[in-house]
């Protein structure tokens, strides 16, 4: 989290334009059952992971993840795969180091084949919540779904270049105390793409 700035609403509206599993889905082929190859235990490493908020950006230098995905053909797309470790590194804001705690295990769900790019499984991953905070307490804040429930973040599987990318979902703020620029209530959108290691192929049967 490099840079915590102020936004105008036009900004914010771009955000919001940029959320993306759940804008795919509406041009998406269901299917039933999904291939995993190779499936089975894998990291992932994000670059410049990014949460914006109205009227902020917060920035890391990086993420990694850790998990398991099934494995074969048959699989149902709910529950397909769980990231049971999801951390964060070289996070800051206005040029203050921040920790970032994010919920685990979560849930990887596949839903569908994007209909305008065959190589992207739309799909989601449930079961989030997380929270920020400064050492000195100056900005906190905690992020779930409507109503405090677990939230689900929304993206897309990519065969072609083998990964999971996140950028639209439900989080918002479900208490802040961060000088305004965080409020309760904000809707928030995480943008990240995660290479996956091994490469791994997500396909409908």
């Amino acid at each position: 989290m490099r840079k915590f700035t102020r936004r105008v609403a036009v900004a914010a509206v771009a955000a919001t334009a940029a959320l993306g599993f759940s804008a795919a889905s509406a041009a998406a082929t269901s299917a039933a059952t999904w291939t995993v190859t190779p499936g089975g235990s894998f990291s992932a490493n994000a670059a410049n992971p990014t949460l914006s908020v109205p009227n902020a950006d917060l920035f890391c230098d990086a993420s990694d993840a850790s998990g398991s995905l099934k494995t074969g053909s048959g699989n149902a797309g709910a529950g397909i795969g769980s990231i049971d470790s999801l951390t964060f590194s070289g996070c800051s804001l206005a040029g203050i180091s921040f920790d970032v705690t994010v919920s685990s295990p979560l849930s990887i769900n596949a839903e569908s084949v994007d209909s305008a790019d065959p190589d992207r499984v739309v799909g989601s991953i449930s079961g989030v919540t997380a929270s920020i905070s400064d050492p000195d307490g100056l900005c906190t804040a905690s992020f779930a779904g409507p109503g405090g429930a677990d939230a689900t973040v929304t993206g897309y599987f990519d065969n072609s270049t083998h990964q999971l990318v996140i950028n639209g979902g439900n989080l918002e703020a479900t208490s802040a105390n961060c000088l305004g620029l965080i409020n309760t209530g904000d809707s928030a959108t995480f943008n990240a793409a995660y290479d996956t290691d091994p490469a791994q192929t997500i396909t409908a049967d």
